[in-house]
């Protein structure tokens, strides 16, 4: 599979952003729940970011590729959290007492994503600070590959490593649930 980073940039939703890549995960044939989460500190950021959990799944068997899963565009000026891939709008605000200043190297900004997989059903949870907001599901084919996603608007001169602090992404496996068998008709 070609790297999100070497494709991306034709898409409409990732344009404007410089993108990095954490890794990338091959959903299995069964439910699992895996996430990407990543600290930041807003003073050491640029204004704008991305962060996501996304796949480039060829269209109709094509060359042409299109972009599906769960990207938020992070205003850090306005604070505000914007869906960048599905057409969401305003997810909400990121919120502290003391504003951006209250995350700090000690107590970072947190971003995450949690998505469980079920069937062909991506069922995802987005984690800002210690808000959460729920998102609607989507299909996708089997196998996929979801990869991490990271992005920044125009030109910064810093270290990606520096600034998105302790990317972790994971998987576990999902207990599976069997359905007691109806006993067969009796024959009368």
């Amino acid at each position: 599979m070609e790297s999100l980073n070497a494709t991306a940039a034709a898409d409409p939703a990732f344009s404007g952003f410089q993108l990095q890549s954490y890794g990338s995960l091959l959903l299995p044939d069964h439910p699992i729940r895996f996430g990407f989460q990543v600290d930041i500190v807003p003073d050491n950021c640029p204004t704008s970011i991305l962060f996501g959990l996304v796949s480039r799944d060829p269209v109709n068997g094509g060359q042409a590729a299109r972009t599906k899963g769960f990207a938020v565009r992070v205003d850090l000026e306005m604070r505000e959290v914007w869906d960048a891939l599905n057409g969401s709008g305003l997810v909400g605000w990121v919120e502290h007492p003391k504003g951006l200043a209250g995350f700090t190297d000690e107590e970072p900004l947190l971003l995450g994503w949690e998505i469980e997989y079920h069937g062909s059903a991506l069922i995802p949870k987005l984690i800002v600070a210690d808000q959460q907001w729920l998102y609607p599901a989507i299909q996708c084919p089997n196998p996929i590959i979801m990869e991490t996603v990271i992005g920044w608007q125009g030109q910064w001169d810093r270290d990606p490593r520096s600034t998105f602090l302790h990317p972790a992404l994971w998987r576990e496996q999902l207990p599976v649930f069997h359905t007691p068998q109806q006993p067969e008709a009796m024959a009368a």
